[in-house]
């Protein structure tokens, strides 16, 4: 005769799922703050261009005292900058190579500005050295980038909304 008390079945998938969500960032969740984080750098970012390559934290700092813990804050900025445009570029391979759901070419080419830009940024933290800025200091090219830096987070900003604040749908 069979023992009817003993519960063999496998935990819910109901506990599992709760455990799930409770211990770690979805994956969702981790894509829209890099990529909220993006957006805002590109902003920054900008206004950096159109002050001549300088970050505006440092440029509108009016107490010298602060330049030393100013400077240290922005190299991780630009660290967490680097570390989000990559975890972005996971994300898109992970989407088929898609933004957006779709592999629309103007969006895929903003999408690139905003990592390339974060990439960079990051490679400047780790090693000091930023490669967009070693190219030229040039103004009108400054101003030019700048501009391209608003026009695309602008673009992407509108496009996530437009898609329910999804990046990378399912």
């Amino acid at each position: 005769m069979q023992d009817m008390t003993t519960n063999t079945a496998p935990p819910s998938t109901a506990a599992t799922e709760q455990h799930a969500t409770t211990t770690s960032v979805p994956v969702n969740k981790l894509a829209r703050y890099s990529f909220l984080w993006s957006e805002v750098r590109l902003i920054i970012a900008a206004v950096a261009l159109f002050l001549g390559g300088v970050p505006p934290v440092l440029a509108f700092n009016p107490f010298a005292v602060l330049f030393g813990l100013l400077s240290q804050l922005l190299i991780l900025a630009w660290m967490v900058s680097g570390v989000a445009a990559g975890y972005l570029i996971y994300c898109w391979f992970r989407a088929n190579k898609t933004v957006f759901g779709d592999t629309e070419p103007k969006d895929i080419t903003a999408f690139f500005v905003l990592i390339v830009s974060g990439l960079n940024l990051g490679f400047a933290g780790f090693s000091t050295i930023n490669i967009g800025l070693s190219v030229t200091k040039a103004q009108p090219v400054l101003l030019i980038v700048g501009l391209l830096y608003l026009a695309t987070a602008t673009y992407l900003f509108a496009r996530w909304k437009k898609n329910k604040e999804n990046l990378f749908p399912q």
